[in-house]
């Protein structure tokens, strides 16, 4: 993908044109603060850095990156802590209507 295509679609956080995967492995491969310091100081020719490091040329490019990623990922997310919350109430559900529990309980107050 060209840089310029890469770094509009970062900027917009378009998901349309990078997936979660590819989000993560720039992530990954993102300069540190000490890489990034030491990037600012590089007279040469700025094309021959690997595309991770000419995006450096987008403020803040790591935070954004993690704010893509979890816009990304936000969707499915929900969708499993819902499933997560269905099985609980189900579960509640079922001990507070019980009938052996009811009678067990009784038994303990007498008791």
């Amino acid at each position: 993908m060209p840089l310029p295509d890469m770094m509009a679609a970062v900027l917009a956080m378009d998901e349309s044109v990078l997936d979660v995967d590819q989000v993560e492995n720039l992530i990954k491969f993102c300069p540190t603060k000490e890489e990034m310091e030491l990037l600012k100081g590089y007279t040469g020719d700025k094309e021959n850095l690997g595309k991770c490091e000419q995006l450096m040329k987008v403020p803040r490019v790591e935070s954004k990156l993690g704010v893509f990623s979890f816009k990304i990922q936000f969707l499915s997310q929900v969708t499993e802590f819902k499933k997560s919350l269905k099985t609980v109430n189900s579960a509640c559900e079922e001990v507070r209507k019980s009938i052996k529990l009811k009678i067990m309980k009784k038994i303990l107050f007498f008791g």
